[in-house]
């Protein structure tokens, strides 16, 4: 049942658009579609798919499994550009007034857009994130980030009770698409990994909220560019040079970027954990190039971008309703990658890809 607020007009005028970015994923792009043209709202549904210059033929077989479709639109971006690339470009031809972003190594129950919207208009929320399920049942995966650590990680914590969070889980973010624009889309310098936290500061700190909607579901499998052995389960503790570099210099340029003043304080301890992990890498990898690479680049990169970073802080300054003393409401004692390190200490230093 759709919203109040939303009811009427003509099927031109989609309440959501879906946004899906793929690259070489032809293989999960058949349930993916599936599942949203089964959709409960599917009519009032506008579909883009937006495609990084994918060579398994996903393209050619993304476009046949939308032909015919009403509101369905194929986007090719030219090139490899990036995850926030591929979206801004997807969300700037968009109709719908909320826009949902998934990855194609996911599946969506029947209901899940229909609730995200409710969910939302009923909270009168900026953005929401639905339930992450595993790809193959209803395992909990991901229930959205509660909030952060001294380092700036996210925490999460099992069946949480209140609604909002600092966080959507992995990037399946569903939003305004007024807000969307307003907060300055995402970030395409971060190319790929982290786009979550950094997109979620700032829709926190423009006055607006995060919700979650515990009975939108969507399944996904994850981790299918670093570690794509096993098929619908992850079977093996892998990762890659490029996840482990975006991932430490995105979180660098996030805390940057989005903190006023106190919190800029994490970058110190979370530097200092960039710095332990290549170490760490070195001696346990044994190898200086996996470490420079994967860590200590990482740093360098982000000291280049400090011209990127500054223009940042002062276009976020003229949206920016919430201070750190606000947002310090979020910070948790627990450490945000304490999940990574039991998985280490389970499986072993993970094998790069």
């Amino acid at each position: 049942m759709a919203p109040g607020s939303l009811t009427g007009g003509p099927l031109q005028s989609p309440w959501v658009t879906l946004i899906i970015v793929c690259h070489n994923d032809g293989k999960w792009l058949p349930r993916c579609l599936e599942s949203a043209r089964a959709q409960s709202i599917f009519e009032r549904i506008e579909l883009i798919i937006a495609d990084n210059a994918s060579e398994d033929g996903s393209d050619t077989l993304a476009r046949k499994l939308i032909a015919g479709w009403p509101n369905a639109l194929f986007l090719a971006t030219g090139g490899d550009c990036g995850f926030g690339v591929a979206c801004n470009r997807a969300a700037k031809v968009a109709r719908g007034r909320y826009l949902y972003f998934i990855n194609p190594d996911t599946w969506m129950e029947l209901d899940c857009l229909e609730q995200l919207l409710e969910t939302t208009e009923r909270e009168r929320a900026g953005a929401a994130g639905g339930l992450l399920l595993d790809y193959e049942d209803q395992s909990v995966q991901g229930e959205g980030g509660m909030g952060f650590d001294f380092s700036g990680n996210c925490t999460s914590s099992k069946r949480p009770k209140n609604q909002a969070v600092l966080m959507c889980p992995a990037c399946f973010i569903f939003v305004r698409k007024d807000l969307f624009a307003q907060i300055g889309m995402f970030d395409e310098k971060l190319f790929l990994y982290g786009e979550e936290m950094d997109f979620s500061w700032r829709i926190w700190i423009a006055g607006e909220k995060i919700v979650r909607a515990f009975t939108a579901k969507i399944h996904h499998r994850g981790a299918v560019g670093v570690n794509p052995a096993g098929g619908i389960r992850v079977t093996e503790n892998r990762t890659s040079v490029q996840k482990r570099f975006l991932a430490n210099r995105n979180r660098l340029l996030t805390i940057a970027k989005c903190q006023q003043h106190v919190l800029l304080l994490m970058l110190v301890p979370c530097t200092l954990l960039i710095l332990l992990e290549g170490v760490g890498t070195w001696i346990l990898a044994r190898s200086w190039s996996l470490a420079n690479a994967t860590c200590f680049a990482a740093l360098t990169d982000f000291w280049r971008l400090r011209r990127h970073v500054w223009e940042e802080r002062r276009r976020i300054a003229t949206f920016r309703r919430r201070g750190d003393f606000w947002m310090l409401r979020f910070f948790r004692l627990r450490f945000g990658r304490w999940d990574e390190v039991k998985k280490i200490l389970k499986a072993g230093y993970p094998r790069f890809r």
